[in-house]
């Protein structure tokens, strides 16, 4: 991967020996990385694809830096290995970042860890450049009930360079309608069969769900959609099912989707997909199980099967019908977070571990019962709205550098 540098040394350096004084870092840095030196005075010219950082050889230099800050990345990285005074020099511009409104930090500390904070910023960079264009749907109109969960529209086009296209839900309708159910035949035995059981709803209903999902799925290759919400509410008393399965089967194709319509929340999961290329699950939080462990249960009703070890075929839990999904994951480290606001400004992510899918009777479907890394009291005194995403595997430090990214 590519990765420009931008080398400010004291005037009263020679550069060439100021970088021979770096080299324990510059050396893995060119180890790994196909890197691009660049010296100030040369900003004016375009710079070579790939992300772009400052390497603070020497102190001194904070002058120079604060000269050349509308030339630098809106997000300023200061690489500063503590060598010749450029730790103190990185925190003084750092300071006079937050007191200009701009917005960075320093990567510094042990080598390896110096590599591995490179690392989260350049794959968050290259996420970044693949999120410009996306195009996200939000089929009907948000639930009623996400009364915070509103977001606008605009900032989100100029700042994230993501499109939100509203659809209407007839389009849905009018799709569902003319599909066959011969056209599903073949998908809805293979979903039964690869299923341990199913309980409360038959194969009638598995069909009628299939066939809303190809009408959505019409929908998205229509209309270009990367990622889309669903008032899947609002498409019960017409089409007698639930948006349940269509989502999860959509999860699993690689496009997020999301419940109800909530805009900040699949936005989210857009985030967590560009950068993991692993699909999430959209989920409550349900009921704290010990605060001194920071143990709680999140619930929803549809989950892409990739993700299960195994399913159990239900009904949705609200309305007793349609057809959802009880996924049963073997426990593991996961990823939980929430993106949110009315500018997207807000975030909350934490590592955490499954400890068990639990089947409580009074809850959504799948159940996942989380021991997470951070207290919950972010839950009752900050929490980012209701909704939140989990994700397989500890991907916070990437995933937390492209929410930098995207908020600088």
């Amino acid at each position: 991967m590519k990765l420009n540098l931008i080398i400010f040394v004291s005037q009263l350096s020679n550069q060439e020996s100021a970088l021979e004084d770096h080299k324990d870092i510059l050396d893995r840095l060119n180890a790994e990385y196909d890197i691009h030196y660049v010296n100030p005075e040369d900003l004016d010219k375009p710079l070579e694809e790939g992300a772009t950082m400052v390497f603070i050889g020497s102190g001194g230099v904070e002058e120079l830096v604060s000269a050349a800050i509308d030339k630098l990345p809106k997000y300023v990285l200061l690489i500063a290995d503590g060598l010749k005074n450029s730790l103190a020099a990185s925190l003084e511009i750092l300071s006079w970042m937050r007191l200009n409104n701009r917005n960075g930090r320093v990567i510094h500390g042990d080598l390896n860890y110096m590599m591995r904070t490179i690392s989260d910023y350049v794959l968050a960079y290259n996420a970044l450049q693949r999120l410009q264009g996306q195009r996200v749907g939000v089929i009907g109109k948000p639930s009623s009930w996400l009364i915070a969960s509103n977001i606008d529209y605009k900032f989100i086009e100029d700042k994230w360079n993501i499109k939100i296209v509203d659809l209407p839900l007839d389009d849905v309708i009018s799709r569902y309608e003319k599909i066959e159910d011969v056209e599903v035949e073949k998908m809805t035995d293979k979903f039964i069969d690869n299923s341990i059981k199913m309980i409360e709803p038959n194969r009638d209903d598995v069909l009628k769900a299939m066939k809303l999902y190809k009408a959505i799925k019409q929908m998205i290759e229509d209309n270009r959609l990367n990622a889309f919400t669903l008032n899947c509410f609002d498409l019960i008393p017409t089409t007698k099912t639930t948006g349940c399965l269509a989502l999860a089967i959509l999860n699993e194709e690689g496009f997020p989707a999301g419940c109800e319509g909530d805009i900040q929340t699949i936005l989210t999961m857009l985030v967590v997909k560009t950068v993991t290329n692993e699909p999430s699950f959209m989920a409550n939080p349900s009921k704290i199980i010990d605060n001194d462990k920071h143990e709680m249960i999140f619930a929803h009703c549809t989950i892409a099967p990739c993700i299960t070890e195994k399913y159990i075929i239900r009904s949705h839990y609200e309305s007793l019908s349609g057809v959802a999904i009880e996924g049963i994951v073997s426990p593991q480290d996961v990823t939980i977070l929430k993106c949110g606001g009315r500018n997207m400004e807000r975030y909350f992510i934490s590592d955490a571990r499954l400890l068990e899918c639990t089947s409580n009777p009074n809850m959504c479907r799948t159940q996942m019962h989380l021991r997470l890394a951070e207290p919950l009291d972010y839950f009752l005194e900050q929490s980012i709205g209701n909704h939140h995403v989990i994700v397989k595997g500890s991907h916070k430090s990437e995933i937390e550098a492209l929410l930098k990214l995207l908020n600088r």
